[in-house]
């Protein structure tokens, strides 16, 4: 009884993650078409080769990590939560984006800040090690 429920469970996880993974291949598909795009089109922005695209869009095979990160690095308008899970809107509002990039600008600055007192602490022990 067992191992039939095991199976079963095994059976269930395999169908489940065909269809997340369909969700996604046909995911890519209506991106590659809201953003005016054809495969071989898609490819080249990316930067992967057409069949890579055909070969995914077709539900050959499933997008890669790498695939995933260059269509969110190229198509930056792309929001990650629709493409990965399917949650959301598939483009990111223009008020999202510039949260985005409000909290990017501030991390990013808060993050020089942390380097200037850094160097400047390295730039005292250097100055103290010179004159020993």
């Amino acid at each position: 009884m067992e191992v039939h429920n095991i199976c079963n469970k095994f059976a269930i996880t395999n169908v489940i993650t065909k269809v997340m993974d369909i969700d996604i291949n046909l995911r890519i598909n209506q991106l590659i078409v809201k953003l005016g795009f054809n495969k071989s089109t898609f490819a080249v922005k990316i930067g992967v080769s057409q069949p890579v695209i055909t070969h995914i869009t077709s539900g050959r095979n499933n997008p890669g990590l790498e695939v995933i990160q260059k269509i969110l690095l190229n198509c930056p308008e792309t929001n990650p939560e629709w493409l990965i899970l399917g949650k959301g809107e598939m483009i990111l509002n223009n008020k999202l984006k510039e949260q985005i990039l409000k909290d990017l600008k501030s991390d990013i600055y808060n993050s020089i800040l942390i380097l200037k007192k850094e160097l400047k602490l390295l730039d005292e022990k250097f100055e103290i090690l010179k004159h020993l």
